[in-house]
């Protein structure tokens, strides 16, 4: 192999190393571009609200038919039916979104799991960001 090739092989597996690990230069960014949280995140979240309302037990909202969720929480921002089975609905409040899951049960939707998230998805009381969904409902 001629000289001049291998250089520039050794050069370009150099710049490739260092963009993938944001090593050299703003390769990978700066620490102020990359995000403070990863999925992988035990740090709990932040609840911050400015309409926080009365907080909603995940016992009641597991109650909840999909008539009983709607006028709880108003109109759903996301919504997901999987094969008529089990079906998601993401609420949203200024603090945190709200997923509710209900399954199919003769006929009516029951909420059976909920799970609610930071701006940063980390992971909130779901009674508080449902107090918060409740409180300003759309």
């Amino acid at each position: 192999m001629y000289r001049p090739m291998r250089v520039m092989i050794v050069a370009l597996s150099f710049v490739s190393m260092t963009a993938c690990t944001g090593a050299g230069g703003d390769g990978g960014g700066s620490s102020a571009d990359r995000p403070a949280v990863t999925l992988t995140s035990v740090e709990p979240g932040r609840f911050e609200s400015s309409r926080p309302g009365t907080p909603i037990s995940l016992a009641t909202i597991k109650t909840m038919d999909e008539r009983q969720v709607g006028s709880t929480f108003g109109r759903p921002v996301f919504q997901r039916d999987e094969s008529g089975v089990a079906r998601l609905l993401r609420f949203r409040s200024d603090a945190c979104d709200l997923d509710l899951f209900l399954y199919s049960n003769g006929g009516s939707w029951q909420v059976r799991h909920a799970e609610a998230r930071d701006r940063t998805l980390r992971t909130l009381p779901v009674d508080r960001c449902a107090g918060s969904v409740s409180a300003q409902r759309r």
